[in-house]
């Protein structure tokens, strides 16, 4: 199966170009492309930039292997993670195929710049095709190279 990693942050940058720098030191840091970005202002605290981004991992890993492999990214971002456990369900539209979703976050990461982070590890099954991801900075495309 093959997996991607949807990351939701808040930066504390001034702009969009500081966080682009951010984003690829998480990317050299962790090893992993990152495909999609987009970025927004916080309401709540406009001195952070709010960015959504997503992140590959190696092709036809088993479930296991790829949560193995979530945990040992977010670890190089910071420590004391809150997870969920995975939840595995079958795809409503193709009961066949087997969905994975497996997220957390983390309030203090050790990540200079960076105040608050999310992650959703899932099946990138339907997203291969060109599908839509929809989050809170609205809908993109996530096999979209920018």
């Amino acid at each position: 199966m093959k997996f991607q990693i949807i990351w939701n942050a808040f930066f504390n940058v001034k702009n969009e170009e500081k966080a682009v720098r951010l984003i690829s030191q998480i990317e050299n840091r962790t090893g992993h492309t990152i495909v999609s970005k987009q970025f927004e202002r916080s309401k709540r605290d406009p001195s952070l930039l709010g960015a959504t981004f997503v992140s590959k991992l190696k092709d036809d890993m088993t479930m296991e292997a790829a949560v193995f492999q979530t945990l040992q990214i977010i670890n190089m971002l910071g420590t004391a993670w809150t997870v969920y456990s995975p939840s595995i369900t079958n795809d409503p539209e193709n009961p066949s195929q087997v969905l994975l979703s497996f997220e957390g976050f983390h309030n203090k990461p050790t990540f200079t710049g960076l105040s608050w982070v999310r992650f959703q590890l899932e099946t990138d099954t339907k997203h291969e095709y060109g599908w839509e991801h929809t989050s809170a900075y609205g809908t993109y495309f996530v096999n979209q190279l920018e």
